[in-house]
């Protein structure tokens, strides 16, 4: 936009997604509330509204290159929404320049572009009209939305009858469906539950796979590290990082002071100090093959667990033992091993060289003992991590392989399917481990 009006630029292609030097405030008008006796008495004269403005985007300059998502973070009033609206053309720049290449398509708030007095399946059509989609076009996908939002019956009600979450999941359901060159999508995910946030979490790396661009506003570091690769923090809206998620995590929890460890003890406050002979898991850190902390791998990924062990007195024989468990805290693998004699303080790592779990939300625990792990002993500290989702697998275990067909078959001959390339397993690494 230039001007504060959209500009087409044959320079931005498909998918493409810039900012250049985009400037945008508000008008804010202050006012004290006057009492009906003051109002009475003095009526309207002598009111005058001391009137300022707010800088939501202060020349800001950002280039997304197609088929990449972008997760898009800072604290409140950022100005991460103002910048969706404008790259939406709902907002129009005061300066500047914001453009989409291609049909963007957006979900920013819930409720946006519904009438209240019309059903979810006339809604459904709407929507479609204001993203350019005709009736005909709508109707080619409309049983896969209602599939998509699980309403049911539901789907023929009012929409001013639909909870927070119905409305979302109408949403989304709509959006997910459009063929888009870029998805602008709004902390709205957060209404759902989790089971529905997790579907829309497989459904966004789909139309990413695609081809689609993605631009997510999102306070839940989980989902930026599931979808994306690069980070935007923006501060008093002006881009203040723009790098690797790792990282631009890491620089978001120091600007907010929120910087801690990755993972929470399992010790009773209780406890007091610690006994002797006792050994502790003070922190639990998880890393990927370059070193840097994260909390979202891939499948196949390599992940290394590092451990900070302090002892409070000498250990001869000191065992190590670590545990993967899913969302529901059932154990999905163990491994432990002999450190042998320990005192003071010492680091100890497991290194796994392909993480062979599905997609889904993990807790990882970890304990020392300075005798033989008990199998039933509570854990000393545990740190959550995700694993994105995949198309062609689901369960916990990672086992995708190769297909083949041979002889006669519909599609007229000997074939060869290779949805993913072979992973390896957890217990495959954990055989360097054992004592």
């Amino acid at each position: 936009m230039k001007g504060g009006h959209r500009v087409e630029g044959a320079d931005v292609a498909p998918g493409e997604v810039v900012l250049e030097r985009a400037s945008r405030s508000f008008a804010l008008v202050h006012e004290r509330s006057r009492t009906l006796k003051e109002v009475a008495l003095r009526g309207t004269r002598g009111r005058r509204a001391r009137r300022s403005s707010v800088r939501a985007l202060d020349a800001v300059d950002l280039r997304i290159t197609p088929g990449e998502a972008v997760g898009l973070i800072g604290r409140n009033g950022a100005g991460k929404t103002s910048t969706l609206r404008c790259l939406a053309g709902i907002v129009p720049l005061d300066s500047g320049r914001a453009e989409c290449g291609g049909r963007p398509v957006s979900l920013l708030e819930l409720g946006a572009g519904f009438h209240p007095d019309f059903t979810g399946r006339e809604n459904v059509f709407l929507n479609g009209a204001l993203h350019g989609f005709d009736r005909g076009q709508m109707e080619a996908r409309l049983e896969a939305i209602v599939d998509f939002s699980e309403l049911g019956d539901f789907i023929d009600a009012p929409v001013k009858a639909y909870s927070s979450g119905m409305q979302l999941r109408l949403g989304f359901s709509i959006v997910a469906h459009l063929d888009a060159d870029v998805m602008l999508i709004d902390e709205v995910l957060a209404v759902g539950d989790e089971s529905f946030q997790r579907k829309c979490l497989v459904r966004i790396s789909e139309r990413m796979e695609g081809g689609a661009t993605l631009v997510l506003v999102s306070h839940d570091p989980t989902a930026i590290e599931r979808i994306c690769r690069r980070v935007v923090v923006l501060e008093g809206g002006a881009v203040a990082f723009d790098g690797p998620v790792a990282d631009g995590l890491l620089f978001y929890h120091r600007l907010l002071g929120t910087e801690r460890g990755a993972s929470q003890s399992l010790r009773p406050a209780a406890g007091g100090p610690l006994e002797r002979g006792s050994i502790e898991v003070v922190e639990l850190e998880l890393r990927d093959a370059q070193g840097a902390r994260r909390r979202a791998f891939r499948p196949g990924e390599a992940l290394r667990v590092e451990l900070s062990l302090r002892c409070a007195a000498p250990a001869q024989r000191a065992v190590a033992a670590l545990e993967v468990r899913d969302q529901r805290g059932e154990r999905c693998f163990r491994t432990d091993t002999t450190i042998g004699s320990v005192s003071g303080l010492l680091e100890v790592a497991f290194e796994v060289p392909r993480l062979a779990l599905l997609g889904g939300d993990y807790d990882l625990a970890a304990g020392v003992w300075d005798q033989d792990a008990p199998p039933t002993a509570l854990l000393d500290r545990v740190a959550r991590f995700s694993v994105t989702p995949t198309v062609d697998g689901e369960g916990v275990a990672d086992l995708r392989g190769r297909w083949s067909v041979h002889g006669d078959a519909s599609s007229g001959g000997p074939t060869t399917q290779s949805p993913a390339a072979e992973h390896g397993s957890l217990a495959a690494a954990s055989r360097t481990a054992r004592p």
